[in-house]
């Protein structure tokens, strides 16, 4: 898909969220940093596997996972790097790139993983990271709703007087079907990172593994 076909501008394109793209793959590259030293330390060769999208005209589709990995000469797994300053992107991803993951893991005999990552920018350190073996779309838990943006409808018999509270106060009990606009499953958060209108969803964090896990995965 070309820059023109998706009706946005250059300026939208290269902006993630209130950010240049460029600054971006600065945190990129230092989550790689990271994971490429784990690998390399376990003996395994990495090649690069996806694009380098870092232009306008490339950062629409890629072409599968970041890298491939090798052990004795013998391609083990494909790794996808998801490397972010803020930890509402832990485990959380565009709904239409995890598509995609999952419809490469079905074309290729081998697994593949997203490896999540919190670093901090000016120090360079890594505070979390996390394999995700990807299977099948079953693995996300729901949508990433702002709750800022939803209206909540309550009924009468829901509120209740808060003991020990300011006269007027009243607790609400919230189950899912009293927030309009959210389907069951959703995830409710107060903010939402911008990804050019597009879904943001978050993937069962049951499935994220530790390095140990991914040894044996690959083994």
């Amino acid at each position: 898909m070309t820059l023109e076909e998706t009706g946005l501008t250059e300026e939208q394109v290269m902006a993630v969220r209130d950010r240049p793209l460029a600054e971006s793959y600065e945190t990129h590259d230092i989550g790689m940093g990271h994971l490429l030293a784990r690998l390399q330390a376990h003996g395994f060769t990495v090649e690069d596997h996806g694009d380098d999208a870092r232009h306008a005209d490339e950062v629409l589709y890629g072409d599968g996972p970041d890298l491939r990995v090798y052990d004795d000469g013998e391609l083990i797994a494909y790794i996808e790097l998801k490397v972010k300053t803020s930890p509402e992107w832990f485990a959380r991803c565009n709904r239409r790139h995890f598509n995609e993951y999952v419809n490469f893991t079905n074309e290729v005999d081998e697994p593949v993983f997203i490896w999540f990552a919190l670093v901090d920018s000016v120090t360079e350190q890594l505070h979390r990271s996390a394999f995700f073996e990807v299977e099948d779309t079953d693995q996300i838990d729901g949508r990433v709703v702002n709750v800022t943006e939803q209206a909540m409808v309550f009924p009468a018999n829901a509120t209740k007087p808060v003991e020990g509270g300011p006269e007027d106060t009243q607790f609400v009990a919230v189950d899912a079907d009293d927030i309009a606009g959210v389907r069951p499953g959703d995830v409710i958060s107060d903010y939402i990172p911008d990804v050019h209108g597009n879904d943001v969803i978050c993937l069962n964090e049951d499935d994220l593994r530790s390095m140990p896990h991914f040894l044996a995965a690959v083994s």
